[in-house]
């Protein structure tokens, strides 16, 4: 067996597995990359431009396009398994992936170390500790046990020495694994320093194309958002619709801007608002990690339960409330309560459960 793999399929989780090389410098002499390319556009130059700076910390990579068309995904595939099967390591950055689980049994790997994949890692510590099926949060409800699922068996396997979550998120380890911190090291030594605009900036969310919320009432929100905090810039998300953010950018005279960064990267090598608004979402726990220090301030758009589509799960509406209510308690963040709501700011949600 030989060297550490790890497999990755979006920005963010390359980005975290550079942060984990960073601090385990040692265990990643031997790591090469396996970017799984996500077909989206936007999501492909990101890691494009991220590989480039993986490239200048000494950190190999290699692009597998899983993706393509039957015979160039199965010849991928294959040899992605034959890599799989030789690493005495895997870094991994999405456990709820059908690729990945595919490869898993492909693996006998002594350890195995997930790295952050943001408020996803929260409901995938929570489902393993609790034996349910890796369903997204998104997708709607979970069956109440996956204990000879092929993630829990291949986690449970005999051999497998170490289990480790490399995370920001406030999660506690499940049975037989440990949770080591993610305090964006790297980011923070390589780039900056921050350099702030006057006003506010609204990062985008893809709560609508993931079927969530309600775009009418989504755009609505955002142009009274704009209007009240005087934003003049919206930081749009990677999946984010064409077709909506022109909505956005007609509705409220906002400049779309499209990060060639995931957000964390971008807040450090671009100019960045004084505020930054979001709704629930990863950025509401990494970026005051990013930016401590800076004048810089993070606050959380409150979701309307309105703005619901009628088709999401009620599991899917409790985690996007547990997220934002741990977010705000862990990073003391300012809030934004929707419009008609007469909450001020700076009145604390009730306390997490």
């Amino acid at each position: 067996m030989s060297g550490t793999l790890a497999l990755v399929e979006s920005p963010a989780q390359l980005l975290n597995v550079l942060e984990w090389a960073h601090v385990h410098p040692g265990e990643a002499a031997s790591l090469t990359v396996a970017v799984l390319q996500p077909t989206d556009p936007r999501s492909r130059e990101q890691v494009r431009r991220l590989c480039r700076y993986a490239s200048r910390a000494g950190v190999a990579w290699r692009r597998y396009e899983v993706r393509a068309g039957y015979l160039e995904r199965a010849q991928e595939l294959v040899r992605l398994g034959r890599a799989v099967a030789a690493a005495e390591r895997l870094v991994i950055g999405d456990l709820f992936s059908r690729t990945i689980q595919l490869l898993l049994p492909r693996s006998k790997a002594r350890e195995v170390v997930v790295v952050d994949d943001g408020t996803a890692t929260t409901e995938l510590v929570s489902l393993l500790t609790s034996g349910q099926q890796l369903t997204r949060w998104h997708q709607g409800e979970v069956r109440p046990s996956a204990r000879t699922g092929p993630v829990s068996r291949w986690l449970a396997r005999e051999g497998l020495a170490r289990a480790t979550f490399f995370t920001c998120m406030p999660v506690e380890a499940p049975p037989g694994t440990e949770v080591r911190a993610n305090t964006y090291a790297w980011s923070r030594e390589t780039f900056g320093p921050v350099r702030v605009l006057p006003g506010a900036d609204l990062a985008g969310s893809s709560l609508v194309e993931t079927g969530v919320i309600d775009e009418d009432r989504y755009v609505e929100a955002v142009g009274w958002i704009a209007d009240s905090r005087r934003a003049g810039r919206y930081l749009a998300h990677r999946r984010e619709s064409p077709r909506k953010l022109d909505r956005i950018a007609a509705a409220t005279g906002m400049e779309i801007v499209h990060p060639e960064l995931p957000l964390e990267l971008t807040a450090l090598t671009e100019p960045i608002g004084l505020s930054v608004l979001t709704f629930a979402s990863t950025v509401a726990y990494t970026l005051p990690i990013v930016l401590g220090g800076s004048p810089v301030r993070v606050e959380l758009c409150e979701l309307d339960d309105a703005w619901i589509t009628p088709e999401t799960a009620e599991r899917s509406v409790d985690f996007l409330r547990r997220i934002s209510a741990q977010a705000v308690h862990r990073h003391g963040l300012a809030r934004i309560p929707p419009q008609g709501r007469g909450r001020r700011p700076s009145e604390p949600l009730p306390a997490p459960q």
